[in-house]
């Protein structure tokens, strides 16, 4: 908690992370393994049943929030007592912290849902308006400004969960324009943090990749009158292909939140240090004979 660079933040989150991952595969990775069985469930389901995707999608987000309970857990204890503890028993949940995380991706979800809603109105309405082509530009605009506006949460949802003090709604009109005044700052560590999580999972999941493009070029050439290519246990292999990558990028997306702690930490800081510097202000001026 103390005022740092985008750069600082950054470099200290994923040094946190890897520096104490021992400690924290020992205390999440039933977790893990539980996640990785929903996304071998759902990927193997998207993999055989395409049009179940959505609710595919929606069961593996519901999951990963419950994983991400165990970041928050960790560095909940980090922000308590500078350190995290080596824990001896084998399953390990944080039942106070789950819900508050929970409830915090129910939020965000439905202000998420809600942008969504407004920029799929103003392009329909573009549509009816507008040429193609100007269409197309309003929409791209307004999903700009609104990724904009969305920005913040990035630093909102991590102090709703690590601090206490009040809910999600409060928070957000308390930190919402914290947030805006440090808006740079929060996009340019999350833009380095989306990079880096982006080429992650890229890597990881290219086995993945290459079994779901099979199966659709098989369902495609099957469509066509030709034998079906793929072979019969291609259940079973998608099964474990996709239990095995869902459990390794468990902990290539859980690295994201050490760096955003950071961020929330350093702003935190800063915004300490402003309040402190106008009061010092204010209560150095002299009085009005």
């Amino acid at each position: 908690m103390k005022a740092r660079s985008s750069r600082a933040s950054i470099s200290a989150g994923y040094r946190l992370y890897t520096g104490n991952f021992k400690r924290i595969f020992r205390y999440s990775w039933v977790a893990a393994l539980v996640y990785a069985a929903v996304c071998s469930v759902g990927g193997t389901l998207m993999v055989l049943r395409p049009q179940l995707v959505l609710l595919t999608v929606g069961i593996i987000l519901v999951a990963e929030a419950l994983f991400a309970s165990y970041g928050f857990a960790v560095l909940r204890q980090h922000q308590a007592s500078g350190s995290i503890a080596l824990t001896g028993r084998w399953f390990n949940i944080d039942a106070h912290i789950l819900i508050r995380t929970l409830k915090c991706w129910l939020c965000v979800a439905a202000i998420l849902i809600a942008a969504g809603a407004v920029v799929g109105a103003v392009g329909y309405a573009a549509l009816k308006l507008l040429s193609p082509y100007t269409a197309m530009g309003c929409v791209s605009l307004v999903s700009l400004v609104a990724i904009c506006l969305l920005l913040p949460l990035t630093y909102v949802a991590p102090r709703y969960v690590l601090c206490e003090d009040a809910g999600f709604w409060r928070q957000l009109r308390r930190g919402y324009p914290v947030a805006m005044r440090r808006w740079g700052f929060i996009f340019t560590v999350s833009f380095v943090v989306a990079i880096v999580q982006a080429a992650l999972v890229l890597v990881t999941s290219l086995p993945a990749s290459i079994l779901t493009l099979a199966n659709m070029s098989s369902a495609q050439s099957l469509m066509m009158g030709d034998t079906i290519g793929m072979p019969p246990h291609i259940g079973w292999l998608a099964a474990a292909t996709f239990l095995l990558i869902g459990f390794i990028q468990a902990y290539v997306q859980l690295s994201a939140l050490f760096p955003t702690y950071y961020m929330y930490g350093a702003i935190e800081a800063n915004e300490r240090e402003r309040d402190e510097f106008r009061a010092k202000v204010t209560n150095s001026k002299p009085l009005n004979p």
